[in-house]
């Protein structure tokens, strides 16, 4: 290696010594009071400037190195054969690595700066956040006793209070909704003002649940209650809704044109007002299940209905209701079944089913049961079912006194198996498979 390179080499590492007792020794001033915090931040600073004071100067030394190499190690003239000019161009060098150093200096602060903002802007939104939260259940443990108050009217202020919290506090929202649903489960009071917020609680519900309202996609759990004259029409459920043991009552049930993507339980539920309407509803990949329950009144209302994918299933209910209306039904994709049903002295109106279907959409992945059921002086009406042989299926059956209205066109489509006729003969013009003798 020659005399100059070694010289050169070594003043390389004298600057980058130099550097560092500098900043070392700038860490290690103690003659002003720091906090801690001013100190730990100095001393990370130092940190970061020398760590990138040392990469530069490897990357330098090492291109250095890199381009005498290729030149072949080239010996370096006297000092007395540079002249003014030269010499000059030495120092525009040397200026430019010091300049060029003070620029990693620059860079290191203002990347250290940058992440010391960044974390006291994390810091911050923490700090923001954990206040919020704290206000939030400071309100929750307000609205909560003002709901356990003796009074009506500070129960009804507690359950605005409740709902207005739910719409904010997006993260506990359905804890929110819980403490409403909880409450209308709770037994009523003798006080003459419960029943006025019990009203308030479910007008809160009925406004959130409109299309898009912003509870769409919570759960509901309302069972046990007594509803007369539910009106639940016109909603939006996309999460999963229970009315299980529930009794609804009054002149009309109401569940008109509401929207299910979830799962809806009706597990020993009795429906007795004088109409239950699910009329023009809409089942979205949903599974409604009616399980145990009892149909009563005057009419059972599923006209107009339909049914995207998923299931509706009927279980071991009983229908005392005199007409069941399924005229209308769309049944796009899934399953509408009856099993282990009874049905007595009432009119089954399926007429007009899949109508609104193109026709080669018709009984294609739909299936329509009954199954394991017992149907006594009834009336079937299958009208305009023709045209969709895998749709209609009445399997393991007892039929007494039943008769039925169907529009034979020649083509069977009535797929009946393993069903006890007493009094009773199927239209065998559409009998797709013969019942058992």
């Amino acid at each position: 290696m020659s005399t100059w390179l070694r010289y050169l080499l070594i003043a390389l590492l004298a600057c980058a010594a130099v550097v560092v007792l500098t900043l070392r020794r700038r860490s290690w001033r103690l003659d002003v009071p720091l906090s801690r915090v001013a100190t730990r931040k100095e001393s990370a600073l130092a940190v970061t400037v020398i760590r990138w004071l040392l990469l530069a100067l490897s990357v330098a030394v090492a291109a250095g190195a890199a381009l005498l190499w290729a030149f072949g190690w080239p010996k370096m003239p006297s000092a007395g054969a540079f002249d003014t000019g030269q010499m000059l161009d030495l120092l525009r060098i040397v200026l430019t690595v010091v300049a060029g150093l003070g620029g990693v200096v620059l860079l290191a602060v203002n990347t250290r700066k940058q992440r010391v903002t960044e974390a006291e802007h994390q810091l911050a939104v923490k700090r923001a956040d954990r206040e919020r939260a704290q206000g939030f259940n400071e309100r929750f443990g307000t609205a909560a006793e003002q709901l356990a108050h003796q009074s009506a009217a500070v129960r009804l202020a507690g359950a605005y209070a409740m709902a207005g919290l739910a719409d904010e506090w997006q993260d506990q929202r359905q804890v929110c909704v819980d403490v409403l649903c909880g409450y209308l489960r709770v037994p009523k009071d003798a006080d003459e003002g419960e029943e006025q917020v019990r009203e308030a609680v479910l007008r809160v519900i009925r406004a959130r649940l409109a299309d898009r309202g912003g509870w769409n996609g919570l759960a509901f759990d309302f069972t046990g209650m007594d509803f007369d004259d539910a009106d639940f029409s016109g909603l939006r459920f996309d999460g999963d809704v229970s009315f299980d043991g529930v009794k609804f009552t009054g002149e009309l049930t109401s569940f008109r044109n509401t929207k299910f993507q979830g799962g809806f339980s009706c597990h020993g539920a009795l429906f007795a007002a004088k109409t239950t309407t699910f009329a023009g509803a809409s089942c979205d990949a949903a599974k409604l299940e009616f399980v145990g329950t009892e149909f009563g009144g005057v009419e059972l209302d599923f006209s107009g209905s339909t049914q995207h994918e998923g299931s509706v299933d009927f279980h071991r209910c009983f229908f005392d209701a005199r007409r069941l209306n399924f005229s209308q039904y769309d049944l796009i994709g899934g399953g509408l079944r009856f099993s282990r049903c009874e049905f007595a002295d009432a009119e089954l109106d399926f007429s007009l089913l899949n109508q609104a279907l193109f026709p080669e959409a018709r009984g294609v992945g739909q299936r329509l049961t009954i199954e394991d059921s017992r149907l006594t002086d009834c009336l079937l009406d299958l009208r305009w079912a023709a045209g969709q042989p895998r749709l209609w299926w009445l399997t393991d059956c007892r039929l007494e006194r039943v008769a039925f209205k169907v529009i034979e066109d020649g083509q069977p489509w009535l797929n009946a198996r393993d069903v006890e006729l007493i009094d009773t003969e199927l239209p065998e013009a559409c009998v797709r498979q013969r019942p058992k003798p």
